[in-house]
């Protein structure tokens, strides 16, 4: 009868357990159903598969499942040989790599995989790349590096891990032993230090969770490190038993937060440390205690992935325990992989002898084995590689890449350049978004919404009057989309489609005049102390005299009357058409005209304390705009600055962004070069451009190429794109708080320094 009981537990065991386990997935971060009977019949492929290797495995074999070896290193062919067939015979779970070159490494991997009766697990333990491990590999900066970042910049940390995740895959490996996500929070520590993200519990958890996220996103077992916490000790555990004596709540506020986190997360892996945590287990080290294991980590903390212990072979376990003993000790307290056993036939023998007369730990033994055989589906058979490859220079410029983010973000000379100009209250704060070959590079917020002490802090979420660049961010756009369409020609008088110009000085002009700013119009005029209203204001515009000069004269006037061109071709005024046919379809939700009537209100940054109108937040400081109502082709827009760099990454990916296509390629080629320069003109349509003989006194940078483009606004604004680079700057402020009288931010050049120093890093690499 007891036999009979036994044999239904583990038939019941073997078809519920996997499945009611959220980390049996083991590629987190893709949301799982809850468990379907009905879902796992034979003729699903991962329990078919499992169940058919399960049953040919004896008890021996099973144990073995959990067993991960070391490789030796420097073997010759008949050591290769010889190690081949005794994984093969035994039918170890896996191996674990730890130096050589990548060549050689990727043909063990090859001759092991071909010997095994079931697929390996490869591990390998690169908390900082392969080039950890493998001396002709790529090293990424430990995570103390990354741990310096801020917090706009975690993303770089996930496309580390992506990258190790990716180069780990092309060489057959399925589990690296990273990130560790200890505290260092003891400077004595010996064995953690540049290891560890940081001191901050929040700051570790989190570029944790973003490495681990990278690395699954690849298909590659992410292993949190070392569970309890291995920061707060003074004592290597390759050398002997480091002692925590802290008490639980203090464990669980520190120590155990990272961890916690990234089970919350869906990290897959979790390996166990060898301490002695007073408050947990006084008799055991963690990595044998079942409290700690399975009480703490499992039952508690509800973590259900892959647990591995740390390397069995360290002395903080064989300094006490003898070989075998301390392997079946973890597997009682919980453990699925036992890592690198010493001596691995005596570990599989003790194990099975004690089995014998145990029918708990031979339980124990078929549902860790069954959780290793799921893993190596997911892992191995169902997310298989074509062919077994040497990450080439390919993947090294990767590498650089993601370390020259690093470097540019971790660079204080914008940081500086930002201060002085808070300080000398040029602005109370600001935005700064750098995009680079289509990645997010900088995406920085500084200071406050105005100069009161207890003012907003200015957040990548505050809106932001963008003035002028709404020439280039509504206006230029929508001429370009109705060019796009065959509704208008640049060559077109602006007469054919205003009338009310035809009897005037104004019916000879072009659009392309009035892109660029040489219809003779004049520069401004404050329409507004005459009139209010949309058309009141155009009509006072058309009757304005034309200057009797020649050549480029920056006016607000030509955008004003091409916003009523976009109107009266599309039906529609220029706020809802560039909403329409851009903004919304680039899910722009802080991009608008008037934000104060929009529904998803956000943190305006104000802009004037006017005499008459109070203070601006919200509705827009141009006076004429306001006059017309807040929506006009000069002046108007809101939004944020990394909006405006995605409007902007459109325009320098040739019309097209996350794979939709907004303009044509040819038609921004047109509107981004100049049509007038052989009469000095430097300006594009609708676009300023770099000076023909750059100075520090123009609107953009030296470095800035001639092909660039951008435009700067009065608020306290400026875009710049540049082909050459592949690069987009946007600068957002509200230097005109609370006084627009002296325009300091342009006089300490503010806006070209900082884009100054952004050319400077990025040529530095």
């Amino acid at each position: 009868m007891k036999k009979i009981l036994f044999i239904v537990t583990v038939i019941v065991t073997f078809y519920l357990s996997p499945f009611t386990s959220r980390a049996q997935q083991l590629l987190p971060y893709q949301h799982q159903p809850h468990f379907n009977a009905s879902d796992y019949k034979y003729n699903n492929p991962e329990v078919s598969w499992v169940d058919s290797v399960f049953h040919t495995l004896s008890l021996r074999q099973r144990i073995a499942q959990l067993m991960v070896v070391r490789v030796p290193l420097d073997m010759n062919n008949s050591q290769v040989a010889e190690f081949s067939r005794t994984i093969g015979q035994l039918g170890v779970g896996g191996v674990c790599f730890f130096a050589g070159t990548a060549d050689r490494q990727a043909q063990l991997t090859r001759d092991f995989q071909a010997a095994a009766e079931v697929p390996l697990l490869v591990c390998i333990d690169a908390e900082w790349g392969l080039g950890m491990r493998l001396k002709d590999m790529f090293s990424f900066p430990r995570n103390a590096r990354f741990g310096e970042l801020p917090p706009s910049a975690d993303s770089i940390v996930y496309r580390m891990g992506e990258e190790i995740g990716r180069q780990c895959r092309m060489m057959g490996i399925h589990i690296n032993f990273a990130p560790v996500v200890d505290i260092n929070s003891n400077p004595k520590n010996p064995v953690i230090g540049t290891r560890s993200f940081g001191t901050d519990r929040e700051r570790v958890a989190q570029l944790g969770i973003m490495y681990a996220k990278g690395m699954q996103s690849q298909g590659v077992l992410a292993v949190g490190k070392h569970f309890p916490g291995h920061g707060d000790t003074d004592v290597d555990s390759h050398l002997d038993l480091p002692v925590i004596n802290h008490n639980a709540s203090h464990l669980d506020s520190i120590e155990l937060y990272p961890f916690q986190r990234m089970i919350d997360e869906g990290v897959g892996g979790m390996m166990i440390a060898h301490l002695q945590v007073n408050a947990f287990d006084r008799q055991r080290p963690s990595s044998l205690s079942r409290p700690i294991v399975t009480g703490l980590l499992k039952n508690r903390m509800g973590f259900d992935g892959l647990v591995i212990t740390d390397g069995l072979d360290m002395k903080g376990i064989t300094n006490t325990y003898k070989h075998g003993e301390g392997e079946l000790l973890a597997l009682k307290a919980g453990n699925d992989i036992l890592l690198l056993p010493p001596d691995v036939r005596e570990a599989i023998e003790t194990i099975a002898k004690n089995a014998v007369s145990d029918d708990s730990l031979r339980l124990s033994i078929d549902q860790h084995c069954l959780r290793v055989l799921h893993a190596k589906y997911k892992l191995v058979v169902s997310n298989a590689i074509d062919e077994i490859t040497v990450p080439g220079p390919d993947r090294q410029a990767v590498c650089q890449e993601i370390v020259s983010d690093l470097n540019l973000n971790l660079d204080r000379s914008i940081d500086t350049l930002v201060q002085k100009a808070i300080d000398a209250h040029a602005t109370p704060g600001c935005q700064v978004v750098v995009l680079h070959q289509g990645r997010t590079v900088i995406n920085r917020a500084y200071g406050h919404l105005t100069y009161d002490s207890d003012a907003d802090r200015v957040t990548p979420q505050t809106v932001y009057d963008l003035a002028s660049v709404t020439k280039v961010a509504a206006t230029t756009l929508a001429v370009m989309k109705l060019v796009d369409m065959g509704e208008l020609g640049i060559d077109d008088k602006l007469s054919k489609y205003l009338p009310y110009l035809k009897k005037t000085d104004k019916a000879g002009l072009t659009i392309k005049q009035a892109l660029s700013h040489c219809a003779r119009l004049k520069a401004f005029d404050a329409y507004w102390q005459q009139a209010r209203g949309y058309d009141t204001i155009l009509s006072l515009v058309a009757l304005s005299p034309l200057n009797d000069k020649e050549g480029m004269l920056y006016s607000d006037l030509g955008f004003m009357l091409l916003s009523d061109v976009v109107k009266r071709v599309s039906g529609k005024p220029l706020d809802q058409f560039v909403a329409e046919h851009f903004y919304r379809p680039m899910g722009l939700t802080s991009t608008t005209f008037n934000p104060l009537n929009q529904a998803n209100t956000q943190t305006i940054a104000p802009t004037e304390d006017d005499s008459l109108r109070g203070l601006i937040c919200g509705s827009v400081h141009d006076p004429n705009a306001y006059a017309m109502g807040g929506v006009s082709g000069h002046a108007g827009l809101f939004s944020t600055a990394y909006e405006v760099a995605q409007l902007m990454q459109m325009l320098l990916d040739g019309g097209q962004y996350h794979g939709r296509r907004y303009l044509d390629t040819a038609t921004v080629a047109l509107f981004t070069r100049r049509h007038f320069e052989q009469q000095g003109n430097r300006r594009a349509l609708g676009f300023d451009k770099q000076l023909f003989n750059p100075s520090k006194s123009g609107q953009t940078c030296v470095e800035a190429s001639q092909n660039s483009f951008g435009h700067t606004g009065f608020t306290g604004t400026m875009v710049w794109v540049d082909p050459d680079y592949d690069l987009v700057y946007v600068f957002l402020s509200n230097r005109v708080y609370p006084s627009a009288q002296s325009n300091l931010l342009a006089k300490m050049n503010t806006r070209t320094d900082i884009q100054s120093a952004i050319y400077k890093l990025l040529t530095s690499k």
